[in-house]
């Protein structure tokens, strides 16, 4: 523990600013290594334009929580620097209204994106601080960023935001069983133009029924805690159970996820005492096939004569 940590509460005000000096750093770090000369600490004025479109000196202060002085200041150099412009009030000639400029106007839909990604990196670091502990919270965040700094997370992330080492794999939670059916139904119209059939409505409606009641489960792969991919393990008896509805969105393929997520399933499938498992696919799905080969799946007739789906053209089973 450094010095200033080590006197807890007495240096509080001396480890927030240390704090907000370090953030607004690796914010000007990002904005460099993506080509944008704005400044950190330009940001509160030049959101509350973005969102708002004009807006008074006076206004501006308030609803920053800054004062008069320091807005005027600020708006002064963003003005040099050609990011924000003046204009008279429609109302009242002699009042100044701030608006952004062209110049910001072009940058926006670069910033944007990066808005984000520092706040859900920034999400993602305080779910890892302590909770109900505001001094234990900045050590931690603290830590965090020595480990890994802001700008090294914000930039990974938006190089590729599907870094398989972001991706957590977990089993059903009730809070993702509306991206359960989003993701399928993606899935589907990528694949098959929405080609939705009754066993697909029946499930993605009512995934607790459909699985869980049943004895299966439903894994989902998590990147920075949003789902990208799904898979289902339907129990058919106590020794047989089916793997199904193997989806990741498009953006996060070819990381792995499908397999972890097949992988899962069929884990669990032998820990619930199964000793067979089967799922059901298409053809046209190349890269599908080949993992399910890697994991020792086998092309076999179907014990139905046929699939109750039409799209699937394939039965496969793997003995456990």
């Amino acid at each position: 523990m450094n010095f200033l940590a080590s006197l807890g509460s007495l240096t509080l005000g001396s480890r927030l600013k240390r704090l907000s000096d370090t953030l607004f750093n690796e914010v000007n770090i990002i904005y460099e290594k993506t080509g944008l000369t704005i400044q950190a600490g330009y940001f509160p004025i030049f959101y509350l334009l973005y969102k708002e479109g004009a807006v008074s000196v006076s206004d501006c202060a308030s609803a920053t929580g800054v004062s008069h002085p320091a807005v005027s200041k600020m708006a002064r150099k963003m003005i040099e620097e050609g990011w924000i412009e003046k204009k008279p009030s429609p109302k009242d000639e002699r009042t100044q209204l701030l608006t952004l400029s062209d110049q910001a106007k072009h940058a926006l839909p670069k910033l944007i994106p990066i808005w984000d990604e520092i706040k859900r990196s920034l999400d993602s670091m305080l779910a890892d601080t302590e909770p109900d502990n505001l001094l234990n919270q900045l050590l931690n965040l603290e830590q965090l960023n020595e480990k890994k700094p802001l700008s090294q997370r914000v930039l990974n992330n938006l190089a590729d935001p599907y870094l398989s080492g972001d991706i957590k794999i977990i089993n059903w939670d009730p809070q993702y069983a509306t991206s359960f059916k989003e993701l399928n139904k993606e899935w589907l119209d990528y694949y098959f133009l929405n080609l939705q059939e009754e066993w697909d409505k029946e499930s993605l409606d009512n995934p607790g029924g459909y699985y869980l009641s049943r004895g299966g489960t439903i894994f989902f792969g998590l990147c920075g805690g949003a789902p990208v991919g799904t898979c289902a393990l339907a129990r058919v008896t106590d020794d047989l159970y089916e793997i199904s509805k193997v989806g990741v969105t498009p953006a996060a393929q070819s990381r792995g996820i499908g397999r972890r997520l097949v992988v899962a399933a069929l884990n669990e499938a032998r820990r619930l005492g199964a000793t067979q498992v089967f799922l059901e696919s298409n053809r046209k799905l190349v890269n599908a096939q080949k993992l399910y080969r890697k994991l020792g799946f086998c092309e076999v007739p179907h014990p139905n004569g046929k699939s109750k789906y039409r799209r699937s053209d394939i039965y496969m089973t793997v003995t456990l």
